[in-house]
């Protein structure tokens, strides 16, 4: 699977290419840059590479300030050598890009509607997710990247939240991997699937 999974990455990258930088990492997550008007730092857009075609239409014509590095984490399909598939985004992929590229906000794309401020903690067991004081040891996996690299994933998640914005959006709980953004000190939001484009207009518009 992981050799389908990165010939399929490798495909994208050189559709891609025609159009914007793109790059392909050490995790198999693949890199978009998108440049907007001058002023403005750098925003790192996250979505689960499951989400590429939402997400890219989401962002074509989008106006904005500084650059969106997009990227595409394939990991939700990564097998694990406990054969036990994943249930979302793992994060050492994602803590691997933050250290990398050191953006000055990070956007998480999840299943939900308008923007993600908090998470309460949770944790991934045998029996499903639980509050991390509930009763039971998260899941630790070995999972195999694309590219063949290999590494663990504790499914436990602390707790983070951000302060809200001041936009007309529900805000509310967002994805569980917020914690790895907020450690850098990096402002972290979530940003709904949901009329996805309306809440990257609203955050990206903000400045």
């Amino acid at each position: 699977m992981a050799s389908e999974l990165l010939e399929r990455l490798s495909q994208d990258l050189e559709l891609l290419s025609e159009h914007v930088r793109a790059a392909l990492d050490e995790f198999g997550t693949l890199l978009a840059y998108l440049e907007g008007r001058r002023g403005g730092g750098t925003v790192l857009l996250h979505a689960p590479y499951t989400e590429a075609i939402p997400v890219l239409q989401a962002l074509n014509g989008l106006t904005f300030r500084g650059r969106i590095l997009l990227a595409l984490d394939p990991s939700p399909l990564s097998p694990t050598l406990e054969e036990r598939p994943l249930t979302g985004p793992t994060r050492s992929p994602l803590e691997h890009l933050l250290e990398v590229h050191r953006p000055q906000r990070l956007l998480l794309a999840f299943p939900g509607e308008g923007l993600g401020v908090r998470f309460p903690g949770g944790k991934e067991t045998q029996e499903g997710w639980r509050p991390l004081s509930a009763e039971g040891e998260p899941l630790t996996l070995h999972v195999q990247a694309p590219t063949g690299l290999t590494y663990k994933e504790i499914r436990a998640y602390e707790a983070w939240e951000s302060p809200p914005l001041p936009l007309s959006l529900p805000q509310g709980e967002g994805p569980y991997l917020g914690a790895v953004g907020r450690a850098l000190g990096i402002p972290t939001y979530g940003v709904g699937m949901l009329n996805l484009r309306a809440n990257l207009e609203a955050v990206l518009g903000l400045g």
